[in-house]
């Protein structure tokens, strides 16, 4: 169980904050964490110091949009895990799936190339993201925020999880291309 006690009575408001953003944002936080590590216990430390590293930012984080913030949540959680492993030397406890993710890091200079793209759409799609339709912003954000799966994006939008694939794929392409529109960006294919 997640609890708050950093705040003073002078700070009730950032709490209330920090509350706010746990209860909209808990189940990102947590498949966040649990994409590194297995234990619950341990699932819950990251949380937790994760929470305290995003209070330490409040100030940004209230300035962020719905998207963005989300996108926040989410490297925040993904660095403290890291760094939790690093620390703890819970090695053998990174396996998820079957895959160590040393593997998938051994090429820092690829890995780092491919975040600075990642980073770079990110930030074009949150310029373009009022332009996108209710179900192409449910859909984006489901899949690649949230971490919903087919299921799950189906009964947001309400249809079948077999047609998930081809609306993600649609979404997809309207948000390039109007990102290439705006932006007169090339370099961002379709996956």
């Amino acid at each position: 169980m997640i609890i708050f006690t950093w705040a003073t009575d002078d700070e009730t408001s950032d709490q209330e904050f920090m509350i706010n953003l746990y209860s909209e944002f808990e189940r990102l936080l947590f498949q966040t964490a649990r994409k590194y590590v297995l234990k619950p216990e341990t699932v819950e430390d990251i949380v937790q110091e994760s929470l305290v590293k995003l209070y330490e930012k409040i100030g940004t984080l209230r300035s962020l949009n719905h998207v963005t913030l989300a996108v926040y949540i989410r490297s925040t959680v993904r660095n403290t895990s890291i760094n939790v492993l690093k620390t703890v030397g819970y090695e053998k406890e990174r396996m998820v799936d079957g895959q160590d993710d040393a593997g998938e890091l051994a090429d820092s200079n690829m890995y780092l190339d491919l975040m600075m793209d990642l980073s770079r759409y990110r930030e074009l799609l949150s310029k373009i993201w009022p332009q996108l339709s209710k179900e192409d912003q449910i859909l984006l954000e489901g899949k690649y925020i949230l971490g919903y799966n087919d299921y799950e994006l189906s009964k947001e939008i309400g249809c079948k999880p077999g047609s998930i694939r081809m609306k993600l794929t649609r979404a997809r392409r309207r948000a390039l291309m109007i990102i290439k529109e705006q932006e007169g960006v090339a370099h961002f294919d379709e996956a």
